[in-house]
């Protein structure tokens, strides 16, 4: 075998102990991209969302077929519905009772936390988050694939420069838990969050010592609002009003100025009331305020309500000319380019650009369109890419492409100017995947599993919906692509080494390594031997 199946505990030698002090060195950190050399604190690598894993050198166009499963690791994860771990975190430099290490940090669906050691995938601690609520908690899985009583949103660590780092997990009590990354133990009291437990949130985000993140579809009977959790004064504070669902995978996204942007699904629209469903809104935070800065609704935003066609991505945010742009999409099939300056013009609901339909030519609300979030690199030539996951068929044609997608995959659009306007041009669409999780770039490389997760909601052929056994039963093992970012053809493939599917999940990329886990409770580790 080419891997490591369970390895005892490696002693690191004394050279990877100089380059793990020597990447802490030489880190790089903004509040926005806080990435380290070696890093992935957050649902899609930073605040801004944009996937992009600066200081990777190790994996290249040219070297990527040689990927392999360097290590794996089954745990007892209790799966939830369809929920099982989210998005691995990677943290270099913690010291343990038996020496330093770079851990790979997965949540699991039912509170919990593995800690992983990177090099050898051995389990370094695990931890079992106590239950904080006054309410009782609960011994069942909810009710269908949507609202499953399930921990939901990836956890966020703080950034290499703190003075003392932690991890903060928001549990399925609705609390905020904190944790010491050496042992897995709370260090602090939890903060209540959520109104009520088993609230449905999304990937954490902590810029400035505020825990930022949303909820939605109303589970367990919380609004779907943005959340504020500042970590000084341990105060929460909820936006308002509830809004139509907020369901990007990633959470909320920070713009380099303090911004904090989502965009809410379908429902009630009413803007004299700030009732804004089907819409990008942004909002600032100050002394204990969310205040709604700006929003952009589509003109045919209630064709789209009415479709179940919902804004439901996490927007990403990258900076042009002087000034933050935000580009997003959703289960409609276009892409959104907006400034930060004014989000939709006067009438709010002028953007920058407004892509022709990209995908989901048949208008299903279930398997099409784009779901999760967008990720954004800059070339080294200076041209800005914007990428997302797509289902079913493309409705336009590629100048690139790889063959049909009936399942769907990775589109790549580049930002253009043309005649004094922005637009964003469709580059390269991969080949087909069963259901792409959110694209992760890295030196010129794309990183993207397909999930392998059934995604109908509808059963047609006996009325009502699927629930989440049958959606299990019906969903195939993932698949890790690794695609030349410039072109989008195909550097690597796992084949068949990976046996279970996953669900909203996605990977991290940092140290030369591809990390996920999938529905069975196994961890894999990909890279370069």
């Amino acid at each position: 075998m080419g891997f490591r199946e369970v390895p005892v505990k490696i002693r690191k030698s004394r050279i990877a102990r100089f380059l793990g002090i020597l990447a802490c060195a030489l880190t790089y950190l903004s509040p926005v991209h806080g990435q380290s050399a070696s890093e992935w604190l957050t649902s899609s690598g930073d605040a801004a969302r944009d996937a992009w894993q600066r200081s990777e050198t190790s994996i290249t166009p040219g070297n990527a077929a040689k990927i392999t499963l360097l290590w794996k690791v089954k745990v007892a994860n209790k799966t939830m519905g369809m929920q099982s771990f989210r998005e691995p975190l990677i943290v270099t430099g913690i010291k343990t009772a038996d020496g330093s290490h770079t851990l790979a940090i997965l949540a699991g669906a039912a509170n919990d936390v593995y800690a992983i050691d990177a090099e050898s995938g051995t389990v370094v601690w695990q931890t079992k988050l106590k239950w904080a609520s006054e309410k009782p908690e609960e011994t069942t899985e909810g009710e269908g694939f949507i609202c499953t009583n399930a921990m939901a949103a990836t956890p966020v660590v703080s950034p290499i420069d703190a003075a003392i780092r932690r991890l903060y997990v928001l549990s399925s009590d609705g609390y905020l838990h904190i944790v010491d990354l050496s042992t897995g133990a709370e260090s602090d009291p939890p903060i209540q969050v959520l109104p009520l437990p088993y609230g449905k949130a999304y990937g954490l985000n902590l810029v400035n010592n505020v825990v930022y993140t949303v909820t939605g579809q109303g589970c367990g009977g919380n609004p779907n609002v943005l959340y504020a959790v500042d970590l000084d004064n341990k105060k929460v504070t909820l936006s308002s009003p509830s809004q139509g669902g907020i369901w990007g995978t990633a959470g909320p996204a920070v713009g380099s100025d303090g911004t904090v942007y989502f965009e809410t699904g379908d429902g009630p629209y009413d803007a004299s009331t700030g009732k804004l469903a089907t819409t990008f809104q942004a909002y600032t935070f100050s002394n204990d305020h969310l205040t709604l800065k700006d929003y952009y609704t589509p003109s045919n935003y209630k064709w789209l309500s009415r479709r179940d066609l919902d804004m439901n991505d996490t927007p990403v945010v990258f900076p042009f000319k002087g000034r933050d742009l935000v580009a997003g999409s959703g289960k409609e099939g276009r892409f959104f380019l907006l400034d930060s300056k004014s989000l939709g013009g006067a009438d709010h609901m002028t953007p920058l650009f407004r892509s022709e339909l990209l995908s989901n030519k048949n208008v299903n609300f279930q398997t099409e369109g784009t779901w999760g979030s967008l990720a954004s690199w800059e070339a080294k030539d200076g041209t800005r890419w914007v990428l997302g996951p797509t289902g079913g068929v493309a409705a336009v044609n590629f100048p690139k492409s790889y063959g049909p997608t009936p399942h769907g995959g990775i589109i790549a659009l580049k930002l253009v100017e043309k005649a004094g306007k922005l637009e964003l041009e469709p580059v390269w669409l991969s080949r087909d995947m069963v259901t792409s999780e959110p694209p992760v770039i890295s030196n010129g490389v794309v990183f993207v599993l397909a999930a392998g997760e059934f995604t109908g909601q509808a059963n047609d052929d006996v009325g009502g919906l699927f629930d989440a056994k049958e959606r299990i039963q019906r969903s195939v093992p993932a698949k890790l692509y690794a695609l030349d970012a410039l072109t989008g053809k195909e550097l690597y493939s796992s084949g068949d080494q990976v046996t279970s599917f996953l669900h909203q999940a996605g990977l991290s990329v940092a140290g030369g390594k591809i990390f996920f886990g999938t529905f069975d409770g196994t961890i894999y580790c990909f890279g370069l031997k």
